[in-house]
C-alpha cells in the first residue's frame, strides 16, 4: 500500500490497522459521493474511508518515561477534526512528554482528552473568536474560550473549571516574569464610560474580569465568595497591587475600590462575625471624605472646602467643636460629690454636703501620656472656687473651699 498526505484509501478494517501502523494519523469516516452525480453509495460499498497522513505513528517508547510519542514529521491542515482524543505538538528538547512531570497523568490514556505542547517554547494553544465572521442580523454571544465543569456526581469530586499552574523548577533564576494568568483590552475606539455600583453595564463598557454568582437564569442560590487570596504552602508578599497611574484620578483622587452603600471593609479575629469594620452607610453625594496625607489626617464632613471636622498633626489637634464622649469619670476626694453628667473628658456634678474646704480627686478611664489639665467652675455661687493642685496620667486633684450643698459644678479636663 503507497500512502502519501492526500491520497485517500478505501480499504477493510483490517487494512486500516495495517495502514496506520504503517503511515501514521489515521482519520476514519463514513465515505460519500465526492459530486452529486455519482449518485448515492451501494450498501456493499459503504465502508470506511481512511485518509493517512505522515509516517511512523508509534515511535519507540522512551524508557525514561514508558509514555507513547507522536509523530514529529505530520502536518495536517483541515477545517474540521472530529477525534476521541487529540494530541498536538511534540515534546520539547528532550524528547518527554514533559508536562507529565509537573501534572502527573496528563499525558495518560483516558485521562487527558486534548493534549497540546508547544515545540517552540511559544503559544501552547490559541483560541479565539471575531464578532465580524457573524453574519447574524441580531445580537448574539462573540466567546472566544469557555470552561465548563459540571458538578453532578454522586462522588465528592473536587471541581476547577479551570486551573492556571506556573512553576519555577529549584535553581531557576534567569526568568523575568512569571504571570499566571494575564487580562488586556486594547481600546481603540472611544474613551471608556464611567461605571459605578449602580451602573455596571453602560453602553460600551469595557471590563477586563467579570465574576458573578448565578447565570442569569433558572432559580440559583447563593455562592460563597468570588476571590480567595490563600497560603497553600508559602505566602504573598502582598495581596491587592494597584500600579501607579493604572486608575484615572478624579477629584483629586482614584477609586481604586468602588464600594456602594453599607459594603464594609471587614476584619475577623475568629471564625464567625467581624471583629472590626469600616463601613459608610451614606448615600448622599460629596457627604465626606477621610484624607491621610504626609503630615496630617483630615475628616472632612460635608462638601469639600470647608473647616475639616477633625485635623490630626504631629504636634496639634484641632475641630471646630469636641464633644465628650463616654460614661462621666470616676469622681472621690473629701468633699462628697453626686448627680454626675456628661462624658468622660467633661461634664457636670453637684456638691452632695456642704465643703467649706476639702479636695475632689476625677479618676478617667483613659491613659494619657503625661497627665491632665482641668478646668472646673461653681455655676451657683462665685464665691465657691474648685483649682487643680495635682495631676497624674490617669486622674486631676481639686482644692475645694466654700461650697455648699446642691451647688452645681462644670469641669472640663485635657489629656497631654
Amino acid at each position: 500500500m503507497i500512502c502519501l498526505p492526500t491520497m485517500k484509501h478505501r480499504c477493510k478494517s483490517q487494512a486500516l490497522e495495517v495502514a496506520a501502523l504503517a503511515c501514521g494519523i489515521l482519520m476514519t469516516g463514513f465515505s460519500a459521493p465526492a459530486r452529486a452525480d455519482e449518485g448515492p453509495v451501494p450498501a456493499e460499498a459503504k465502508e470506511r474511508e481512511a485518509i493517512v497522513i505522515g509516517t511512523d505513528l508509534y515511535p519507540a517508547i522512551s524508557r525514561q518515561t514508558n509514555q507513547q510519542r507522536f509523530d514529529r514529521s505530520s502536518n495536517l491542515l483541515v477545517n474540521t477534526i472530529g477525534a476521541r482524543t487529540g494530541l498536538f505538538g511534540a515534546a520539547s528538547r528532550e524528547g518527554e512528554t514533559w508536562a507529565n512531570r509537573y501534572v502527573p497523568g496528563t499525558d495518560l490514556s483516558g485521562i487527558v482528552q486534548l493534549y497540546s505542547l508547544s515545540t517552540t517554547g511559544n503559544y501552547g494553544a490559541f483560541f479565539g473568536a471575531r464578532s465580524s465572521d457573524n453574519r447574524s442580523a441580531r445580537a448574539e454571544n462573540v466567546i472566544g474560550s469557555i470552561n465548563l465543569v459540571v458538578a453532578d456526581s454522586d462522588r465528592p469530586h473536587l471541581h476547577w473549571a479551570q486551573y492556571s499552574e506556573g512553576y519555577v523548577p529549584r535553581g531557576k533564576t534567569a526568568f523575568r516574569l512569571l504571570i499566571n494568568d494575564e487580562n488586556s483590552i486594547q481600546n481603540e475606539g472611544n474613551p471608556a464610560p464611567f461605571a459605578d455600583p449602580y451602573n455596571f453595564n453602560p453602553q460600551q463598557l469595557l471590563n477586563n474580569l467579570r465574576v458573578d454568582c448565578g447565570i442569569g437564569m433558572g432559580e440559583p442560590q447563593s455562592c460563597t465568595n468570588p476571590i480567595s487570596i490563600l497560603n497553600n504552602g508559602a505566602s504573598y508578599r502582598l495581596g491587592i497591587l494597584f500600579g501607579d497611574k493604572s486608575i484615572e484620578v478624579v477629584d483629586g483622587a482614584a477609586d481604586a475600590v468602588a464600594l456602594p452603600a453599607q459594603y464594609a471593609l471587614s476584619w475577623y479575629g475568629a471564625p464567625g462575625r467581624p471583629s472590626w469594620r469600616v463601613f459608610s452607610t451614606a448615600r448622599r453625594a460629596g457627604a465626606g471624605k477621610l484624607i491621610m496625607a504626609d503630615d496630617a489626617v483630615l475628616i472632612e464632613v460635608g462638601p469639600a472646602g470647608g473647616t475639616p471636622a477633625l485635623k490630626v498633626e504631629r504636634d496639634a489637634i484641632s475641630a471646630p467643636a469636641t464633644i465628650a464622649s463616654g460614661g462621666p469619670p470616676s469622681i472621690s476626694g473629701s468633699c462628697a460629690v453626686g448627680d454626675r453628667r456628661g462624658g468622660q473628658a467633661a461634664g457636670s456634678f453637684a456638691m452632695a454636703r456642704d465643703c467649706a474646704a476639702g479636695t475632689v480627686m476625677i479618676g478617667f478611664s483613659a491613659e494619657a501620656p503625661n497627665g491632665w489639665a482641668c478646668f472646673a467652675s461653681s455655676l451657683t455661687r462665685s464665691e465657691g472656687i474648685l483649682r487643680e493642685t495635682a495631676y497624674d496620667r490617669k486622674s486631676a486633684t481639686f482644692a475645694v473651699s466654700n461650697m455648699r450643698q446642691s451647688d452645681s459644678v462644670v469641669f472640663s479636663c485635657n489629656g497631654f
